[in-house]
């Protein structure tokens, strides 16, 4: 099996499959765009498949967009982490809180 046909296998579950695509890559960081990103990530945050979507976007490296409920800055952050520690990152997802930041919160 492709890493194409496993990912088919549990996109086809993603919360975000019934959402608007473009709710999950904003075109700045700040303004309007924090408030996308709250509501694509609280989407992520309903999703059975959250994990997998991650780990993916980690795995894949550069990619745009908020996957996994995680921004791109976050995905770096984790991604260094992971180097750092030297073991895979979120091992089971426990304890991840995606960084919601502060003007996106107040609204």
């Amino acid at each position: 099996m492709t890493v194409m046909d496993n990912r088919a296998g549990w996109w086809s579950r993603a919360a975000c499959a019934k959402a608007d695509p473009e709710l999950f890559f904003p075109i700045s960081h700040s303004g309007p765009a924090l408030r996308q990103v709250t509501r694509a990530k609280a989407v992520c945050a309903r999703c059975q498949i959250q994990p997998q979507c991650l780990r993916y976007a980690l795995d894949a490296g550069s990619i745009q967009g908020v996957w996994g409920g995680t921004t791109e800055e976050e995905r770096r952050r984790l991604i260094r982490r992971e180097r750092r520690a030297r073991v895979p990152a979120l091992q089971g997802h426990a304890g991840f809180r995606p960084r919601v930041p502060e003007a996106a919160r107040a609204r």
